[in-house]
């Protein structure tokens, strides 16, 4: 449950970029989320951010994509077609302009709104639609485009479904139906978790009856079914974790004594349930249990930690420091842990300091980034992680000698590594996304519906941001575009 903006702090624009040939100094990247992070905290609760990617009055047209009809503000868009055609990407460039494309970089249909700069897009679980965040000079709104693969033009022009100049909306999750999308707002105290229904039927401005699920900070959220949500709102004793129902009345007892995570999470059978336990101040637990509190188990965590259940099964993967004092960065990192919910046994996936990862939709496979040197994956990584986050900008010029982030993809079953390559992340990946990859992780996709490659926003050789695609078995990568941010469809 994002916490403020960009799913974590209000006001942060949505985009991301990775280089897929050199190194990465560890410092840089650290560096660059402490940044990000600590903006966020102060300007709202800290989470996954899906605002506008783009100064505000940037023109998408400038980047030379075909401009859609303008949007129209609560008007009913033409009934969606049930699906669309597999493997399309959707891509939002350096001027904010919103593009889909397949998985060659072929079949480009311009979404650009003349004007509007547009965040990271969110596909709807039936694929027939996509919704961000867009930006002009006066106001942020949320527009929705029904799909049309084929259709240079873009099809017919997008629904906007809120719009607000001092509310804007940053991260959005749509509703497991595909009606409703799920969003979270910047207010002058708080956040505000809203919902309006995607055709456009509801007052654009947020002011029918029941828009507003929950106010807080930080906020995360879970979709379990279409009627409640996980939530985790705030920090410390006062912070509320538990199911509410979309009006925002409790649907189960609260979990008493949170710990030190972003994110609780519900399996994709909504059978259990994961969040953090607090025990100590330094210390705490991940529990899983089914959805009524049944069958505990917990498993000992130092610090921050993140987990996200198996898309296509009930086990989850969690990274987080694995002995005490060795979680002090502020995010979590550490040994790729998975937990049987069944029995709470653990095993390790992958040593070292994992820093995100996400699950294949078949669940057979994760994509790990980890921070290694050359010949040790394990050592000397952490003190120089320690150096970014305390020198911040200044580290980022004296990179440690031969420090990298790499892109592996493990086998779950077996443990083995499939393929493994080095990775630059840009600066918005790293400061958006990265910090918060457990909230993305439930609302954005990353891997291919086949479940064969991933898509990340890399930087290439020449230092330029590109779209790139990752095949998991180790053949070479593809660039698509030049872009700041790309998600699959379902």
């Amino acid at each position: 449950m994002p916490v403020a903006r960009a799913p974590e702090d209000a006001g942060d624009h949505a985009r991301g970029g990775r280089r897929i040939v050199r190194p990465l100094a560890l410092v840089g990247v650290l560096a660059a989320i402490a940044i990000v992070a600590a903006t966020g905290l102060v300007t709202g609760p800290a989470g996954p951010r899906g605002d506008a990617s783009g100064p505000p009055g940037a023109s998408a047209a400038a980047s030379g994509a075909h401009d859609a009809s303008p949007a129209v503000p609560g008007a009913s868009a033409a009934a969606p077609p049930r699906t669309v055609a597999d493997g399309l990407i959707a891509v939002v460039d350096a001027n904010g302009a919103l593009t889909t494309m397949d998985e060659r970089g072929g079949s480009v249909v311009s979404y650009a709104v003349p004007g509007v700069a547009f965040g990271f897009p969110t596909w709807s679980p039936d694929g027939s639609r996509i919704a961000a965040v867009g930006t002009t000079a006066v106001d942020t709104s949320i527009y929705v485009f029904t799909v049309r693969p084929g259709d240079p033009g873009g099809g017919t022009r997008p629904v906007v479904i809120y719009r607000s100049p001092n509310r804007p909306p940053f991260y959005l999750y749509w509703t497991p139906d595909s009606r409703q999308v799920a969003f979270l707002a910047t207010e002058s105290a708080a956040l505000s978790l809203r919902l309006a229904p995607a055709d456009g039927s509801a007052p654009i401005d947020g002011s029918a009856p029941g828009a507003v699920i929950r106010r807080g900070a930080p906020l995360y959220f879970d979709w379990e079914g279409v009627d409640r949500l996980l939530l985790h709102v705030g920090t410390g004793p006062s912070a509320f974790v538990g199911e509410v129902g979309v009006d925002g009345s409790p649907a189960a007892a609260a979990v008493a004594g949170t710990g030190d995570f972003r994110a609780a999470s519900a399996s994709h059978d909504d059978r259990y349930v994961a969040y953090v336990r607090s025990t100590t101040p330094s210390t705490g637990e991940i529990v899983v249990a089914a959805r009524d509190g049944a069958g505990q188990h917990g498993t000992q965590v130092f610090g921050p930690v993140a987990f996200v259940f198996d898309p296509a099964g009930d086990t989850l993967a969690m990274i987080g420091a694995a002995t005490p004092g060795a979680a002090s960065s502020g995010f979590p990192m550490g040994p790729l842990r998975l937990i049987d919910p069944r029995t709470g046994a653990a095993r390790t996936l992958v040593e070292g300091f994992v820093v995100a990862f996400f699950w294949s939709p078949d669940g057979r496979t994760i994509a790990a980034l980890r921070l290694a040197r050359p010949g040790d994956q394990t050592a000397g990584v952490f003190p120089a992680l320690t150096a970014a986050e305390r020198a911040r900008p200044v580290a980022a010029a004296t990179p440690p000698p031969g420090a990298e982030v790499r892109l592996a993809f493990i086998d779950v079953g077996t443990g083995e590594v499939r393929s493994e390559r080095v990775v630059q992340p840009a600066a918005t990946l790293v400061g958006q996304v990265l910090p918060y990859f457990d909230q993305y992780a439930l609302s954005h996709r990353f891997w291919s519906p086949d479940s064969a490659s991933i898509v990340l926003p890399l930087v290439d050789e020449t230092g330029r941001t590109k779209i790139m695609v990752v095949p998991a078995d180790g053949t070479d990568s593809r660039s698509l575009a030049a872009g700041e941010s790309a998600f699959w469809s379902p």
